[in-house]
């Protein structure tokens, strides 16, 4: 079996056609386009693979031309059961222009493919071809709601648990007392019978996440994601002893030798690794490290693909429920009560709808086996 095909495509989205709840912002940001890159792998036996990476509306390009010049000659003739090893030689051959970053989620948007490729070839859904450990996995229901008003906000929780979810996830990172406020205004609104998680995208130091974690502690928060800037390590450390909270963090870290300082030092309690960053080679490293240190696990975002990663590890925690990308997808992750089962189908099963995408292509490329 060898790689006879591979095809990159780089869709600008924007946000009324991916997202109709109004405005979606976070502490730093608010989004107004979705940039996704798709990558194609086709075998010289007709078995086809999706890969994927996405961006908030930036970058795009620089990942396509990676995939265009760098990635998708080096996989033409190669075996795809030897992905690991591929990404291996892909994060060394790219190096020294960074580890991280666009060559990560280059990298990773093959990686997918590639095992993808791997299940289909098996007959064998991507979660059951990794090693099943469990058939479904308990989801929170999540959100990018900062831009909205507490009322709003409110009605937005409330509708999530009338769906039947017993944990749920909101953005803070405004103003101190509006923080305190909205808070407590969701708490008293699900019950105390209902998880809470708060989600703090980077938004302060230290001084002021420590002030903020004390004025959330009556409220029952079952964890703090990203209170701190991804680099700052001995900050979260500090943070960590300093309140029985847990901290999460792992979205924004692209490679798994990033999570090694975060593990070794105690800086978090519950890892987040993306797939769309790490590829699904990476992201079972972090895993397996993350197993190695008695941590949970909880990925972050992309709910279709991470039912199955992590379905197939024995240390998961929960899956994140963002429906950002439902309305582009075929088949959207099944989620009943609050709980989420990968499909049965090979592979991961993820296919973006090419009617709704093809308006918003930038560009595409082809590489094929001469």
């Amino acid at each position: 079996m060898s790689v006879a095909r591979c095809s990159a495509a780089h869709y600008r989205v924007p946000r009324e056609v991916w997202w109709g709840q109004g405005r979606i912002g976070a502490s730093l940001y608010e989004i107004s386009h979705v940039e996704l890159v798709t990558f194609e792998v086709e075998t010289e036996e007709g078995v086809t693979g999706l890969g994927f990476t996405y961006t908030v509306g930036h970058g795009g390009s620089a990942v396509l031309a990676l995939l265009e010049h760098e990635i998708a000659p080096e996989l033409i003739g190669r075996d795809p059961r030897d992905v690991e090893a591929i990404w291996h030689e892909l994060h060394a051959k790219l190096h020294f222009v960074g580890s991280s970053g666009v060559t990560a989620v280059a990298v990773a948007a093959a990686d997918i493919a590639l095992w993808d490729v791997c299940a289909r070839t098996a007959g064998l859904p991507l979660y059951r071809f990794l090693g099943a450990h469990r058939a479904e996995i308990p989801a929170y229901a999540s959100a990018v709601n900062l831009a909205l008003s507490r009322d709003q906000l409110v009605a937005q929780m409330v509708g999530y648990r009338e769906q039947g979810f017993s944990a749920l996830k909101m953005k803070v990172g405004g103003t101190f007392r509006d923080d305190v406020e909205r808070v407590r205004a969701v708490r008293d609104a699900i019950g105390s019978d209902c998880q809470l998680m708060l989600d703090a995208n980077m938004a302060w130091d230290v001084a002021e996440a420590a002030r903020r974690l004390r004025s959330f502690e009556p409220f029952d928060i079952s964890w703090v994601e990203e209170p701190l800037p991804p680099h700052d390590v001995a900050g979260y450390v500090a943070l960590q002893r300093a309140t029985s909270t847990p901290l999460a963090a792992g979205e924004t870290l692209f490679t798994p030798h990033e999570f090694g300082p975060y593990f070794r030092t105690g800086a978090i309690r519950i890892p987040q690794p993306d797939v769309v960053r790490l590829g699904v080679t990476g992201w079972r490293r972090v895993a397996s490290a993350a197993l190695d240190f008695g941590l949970p696990l909880a990925p972050h975002f992309i709910p279709e693909i991470h039912v199955h990663l992590i379905c197939a590890v024995p240390n998961a925690l929960n899956l994140e429920y963002l429906p950002i990308f439902e309305r582009l997808l075929e088949r959207p992750v099944e989620v009943r009560g609050g709980i989420a089962r990968p499909g049965e189908m090979p592979g991961h099963d993820m296919r973006f709808s090419e009617e709704i995408l093809e308006p918003y292509r930038v560009g595409a490329k082809e590489v094929q086996l001469r």
